[in-house]
């Protein structure tokens, strides 16, 4: 037996793996759904831009994708079902191991085809864009090779490239969404139709392909900071198109030969010049510079051998267990220089790596263990020195051995390892310890008990809303909070500025560039390498407010104008929620505005903005007070019909907070109905209850028993009040109420986050 011909092995890119003519990929019926998500993404095309612009220093760059298993099908007539014998592609392939990678890379194919031709449709005439239409045709040419196969008959000649076993099927013509079932195949297929027929390109929507869509929509995004490079200040994520050039990259592997007349044009800074050559860079490094191992055993048997070998056996190191090491070897041989007594047990280096250790030590599986690593180095990074870290293990282990080499001096790598351990600390007390964090940091006990659990409600807050870099700055305070009693409201302080930073942008603006704020200050200005001399409130208060009034939000009038159109329940959930617990805490009902609430100076006896409440059951739910679907109820007539205008109903004057199983149950009633809800929700005098309940039934309103039972147990009932001023049927709620009181919410919110940002 010939061990290889058994397991016939290759190194491919992305382009030498996608264009074997006639080759099409088919996944099998036990193979799982197309499940890629946001992380998975938003890393590939992370990888992507960090190739690039490792690229310009670097030549040799690579970026390894992973291995994919494939079996060729042998008997496709009994095999491959359903089928349509005449549109069978010259050779298929059974997909082992690798659809997801497959199937985002002809999705990713399909919108970077869709933006190169748009941005190139859109350049002027004139002949000195002759060289930018030749390179695109090339580069559309590779591109459309990831998501169809050239069948040369039927119609269209090309296919989808990957189609799944028992839903779809390669037809030589016909209706795409009667042949393509999967979401995958289909999306694949309406993009080879628009390009044949010269159309309109595909406008998927959540409700038809809500995974798709997704994925798209950060597709999109991401590929829209590649074409806007050029116009972002200081050093971004993404190169900009005359580094691209001035760098180690060869004109003639990115457009085969060089162009004078291009580079004048990226002298020139023409805007539609450079961004193409920023798409063209991406597409470059995706197809030509990340490659794959593929697998073909000969047989199924021997496929599932190798699959289960490679995703089974061994636990692959950290770049923290590489880096680990090296500490230790300082400390033993450096340290034993100065002292014969000196070593790595007996040393600081230890306490602070013992730190990072306990980070990790209580993960069992190697995917938690590496996903906690990830988690940790970026944040780390970002904090050490305003870097953005990539989640490659090699690019992970060089940046620790680069830095830490940095560090001449015993004293300096102690230092390294110091910041290593405190933002470990600030980790697991605070990012994954959520116990400590409903007990409103108990060991920040040299601080009022009010602020310290305001500060953990906050950053909940944070964690919940998705905002990361949230963390590289108050690692930072909680640093100066743990090494020095005095500091501890610091880092309090700190938590209100962030988190008013944060509320203000995401209520009024896109998240587009809200990281590089934080990243751009730390490189300036607070991180560890620049060192604690600027790091104060006062700095972090005046920065921040800064990049608010660039973004021109820095006045309540700017920002309110913008946040009344921004915040709303589709836009930023999170940040709706966070607005409505600011509203409802210091606050009584409006006597001359009913629906609304006003802010008071008397102080209540039990605030909102405490962990516990942040977490409670009876916040769980954002509801809408004008229900968001229509319905043929004879009681939905009772709403104002210009609440369903643009989605009025998303407005953040529609949003209250109540328990889930309250907001499922009563929300597409009548407005009548609701308020009687509400009444008995918001009733302090239990006496008064069964009255309530006998005015409802006056009405013809049966309140349901179990709902009014889990109403009397809710602990928090004064966020309601306002909203039962609303007194039907004198009055009701309407268009104008909403409009009311979004501005009113407004109002407080701004004065609120204004407060903890001076």
């Amino acid at each position: 037996m010939e061990i290889s011909r058994i397991f016939q092995t290759s190194s491919e890119t992305t382009h030498s793996f996608f264009s074997k003519p006639g080759e099409g990929f088919y996944i099998p019926l036990y193979q799982r759904e197309y499940s890629w998500d946001q992380e998975n993404i938003e890393q590939l095309m992370d990888d992507v831009c960090r190739g690039v612009k490792d690229l310009i220093s670097s030549e040799d760059t690579i970026h390894f994708m992973g291995t994919i298993i494939l079996v060729a099908e042998n008997n496709p007539e009994n095999n491959i079902s359903p089928q349509d014998p005449k549109a069978l592609p010259t050779a298929i392939l059974n997909v082992i191991d690798g659809q997801q990678r497959i199937s985002t890379f002809s999705l990713l194919g399909c919108k970077l085809y869709e933006l190169l031709f748009q941005s190139t449709q859109e350049l002027p005439e004139s002949e000195e864009y002759d060289d930018l239409r030749e390179i695109t045709k090339s580069y559309l040419t590779k591109l459309k090779a990831l998501f169809s196969l050239y069948l040369g008959r039927g119609y269209p000649e090309e296919k989808p490239v990957i189609i799944r076993s028992g839903i779809d099927a390669w037809t030589l013509e016909g209706d795409d969404d009667k042949y393509y079932k999967s979401d995958v195949s289909l999306v694949l297929a309406q993009f080879i139709k628009a390009i044949s027929d010269k159309s309109e390109f595909p406008k998927l929507t959540r409700k038809s392909n809500t995974k798709i869509y997704d994925n798209f929509k950060i597709i999109d995004d991401c590929l829209q900071n590649v074409l806007e490079a050029h116009k972002n200040d200081g050093d971004g994520d993404c190169p900009k198109a005359w580094d691209i050039l001035e760098g180690n990259i060869k004109q003639k592997t990115l457009w085969d030969y060089n162009r004078p007349g291009l580079e004048k044009l990226i002298e020139g800074r023409v805007e539609e010049a450079c961004s193409l050559v920023q798409l063209y860079s991406f597409c470059y490094y995706l197809l030509e510079r990340c490659c794959f191992t593929v697998i073909k055993p000969v047989s199924e048997v021997r496929a599932f051998d190798m699959f289960q070998s490679l995703n089974a056996t061994g636990t692959p190191l950290t770049a923290l267990e590489t880096f680990k090491p090296l500490v230790v070897n300082t400390a033993d041989s450096q340290g034993g220089e100065k002292s014969k007594k000196y070593s790595y047990t007996t040393s600081k280096f230890k306490d602070y790596f013992d730190r990072v250790d306990e980070l990790m030590h209580r993960l069992r599986s190697a995917s938690a263990k590496n996903k906690r690593t990830n988690d940790y180095l970026t944040l780390f990074a970002a904090a050490y020195s305003g870097d953005k870290l990539s989640k490659q293990f090699s690019q992970q282990r060089k940046w620790l051995n680069d830095e830490y080499a940095e560090c001449g001096t015993l004293e300096e790598k102690e230092k390294f390892v110091r910041a290593m351990g405190d933002t470990a600390s600030y980790c697991k007390e605070v990012i994954y310890s959520e116990a400590n964090q409903r007990k409103g940091f108990p060991s920040l006990d040299n601080i009022e008990e009010s602020l310290r659990k305001e500060s953990a409600f906050l950053t909940l807050y944070l964690q919940d809303a998705g905002h990361k870099m949230s963390h590289t700055m108050l690692s930072r305070f909680y640093s100066l909070a743990i090494n020095d009693d005095s500091k501890q409201k610091e880092f309090a302080l700190a938590c209100r500025s962030i988190a008013a930073f944060f509320t203000l942008w995401r209520s009024s603006l896109p998240n587009k560039g809200l990281d590089d704020v934080y990243r751009k200050l730390l490189a300036d200005h607070m991180s560890w390498k620049s060192g604690d001399s600027s790091l104060n409130i006062e700095s972090l208060q005046k920065y921040l407010w800064k990049s608010l009034k660039s973004k021109k939000i820095g006045d309540k009038e700017s920002w309110k104008a913008a946040a009344l159109q921004y915040l709303r329940y589709d836009n930023v959930k999170k940040v709706c929620r966070f607005c409505l617990f600011v509203t409802a805490s210091n606050t009584i009902p409006d006597p001359d505005s009913p629906g609304l609430m006003k802010l008071t100076k008397k102080k209540q006896d039990s605030s909102y903005l405490d962990p516990e409440k942040w977490k409670n059951s009876d916040f769980k739910s954002i509801e809408h007070i004008a229900p968001q679907k229509q319905n043929s109820d004879p009681y939905f007539d009772s709403w104002d019909t210009r609440i369903y205008d643009d989605f009025n109903y998303e407005s953040i004057g529609n949003l209250t907070l109540l328990p889930i199983d309250i907001n499922s149950s009563a929300s597409n009633k009548s407005w009548m109905e609701k308020w009687f809800y509400y009444r008995y929700l918001s009733e302090e005098d239990s006496d008064n209850l069964v009255t309530l309940k006998q005015e409802a039934e006056e009405k013809d309103i049966s309140l349901r028993d179990d709902i009014l039972e889990r109403l009397e147990s809710i602990s928090y009932k004064s966020h309601i009040l306002p909203i039962t001023k609303v007194d039907p049927p004198t009055l009701t709620w309407n268009q104008e109420i909403i409009n009311n009181r979004a501005d009113r919410i407004c109002d407080i919110v701004w004065e609120t986050m204004n407060s903890w940002l001076s």
